[in-house]
């Protein structure tokens, strides 16, 4: 997002300023922000990565790359469904997200290039925020469960960065180590 703020700066310029950002509420803007950090890191450990090493099958591990970023998409989809709709899948959302989320087709190749799974990422991050920007900072303290114990909106946000943030780690690890076309010398902060 590219939105400027008062200061002149964009949001991208500010990537490493968690706090608020302009059209978001205070709190809401701070999710914001750090779910722009996490996606940020995932995008760079899976810069230029080709269908071959998005299907690789990193050691004995089942999650090929790919999957991961399929996972991640479908989770990000069900979080939306849950807090932004407060409902559950229906049937047809079950049928196209369902195997994505539970990584039931894990290690199908799927010959999917990078750029097509970065893409759909975007289009559910934009809906994420389109929604987010709808709603107040109470909303983050909407009452909700999870596995039957108390929670709240807040919660399953911050559940999905740090959903995100641990398989970016395993998007590295393999990137650096597991895959056939492994790099060692990979640096996932820098492009």
């Amino acid at each position: 997002m590219t939105t400027p703020t008062d200061s002149g700066a964009t949001d991208a310029d500010r990537l490493f300023v968690i706090g608020s950002r302009e059209g978001f509420t205070p709190r809401v803007g701070t999710l914001v922000a750090q779910l722009q950090v996490t996606r940020h890191y995932l995008q760079q450990a899976t810069r230029e990565l080709g269908t071959d090493a998005l299907d690789a099958k990193p050691g004995t591990a089942p999650n090929t790359i790919g999957a991961i970023l399929r996972h991640l998409n479908a989770a990000e989809r069900m979080f939306q469904v849950m807090t932004l709709e407060d409902r559950g899948f229906d049937e047809a959302e079950k049928a196209r997200w369902w195997p994505d989320f539970t990584f039931e087709r894990a290690a199908e190749p799927r010959g999917i290039g990078i750029a097509p799974l970065h893409a759909a990422l975007a289009e559910t991050r934009a809906l994420t925020l389109a929604g987010m920007r709808r709603r107040d900072d109470d909303w983050l303290d909407q009452p909700k469960t999870f596995f039957g114990r108390p929670a709240n909106v807040h919660y399953y946000w911050t559940h999905f960065l740090l959903d995100e943030a641990r398989h970016t780690g395993q998007v590295i690890l393999a990137r650096k180590h597991l895959i056939p076309s492994a790099d060692p010398e990979f640096m996932p902060y820098f492009a």
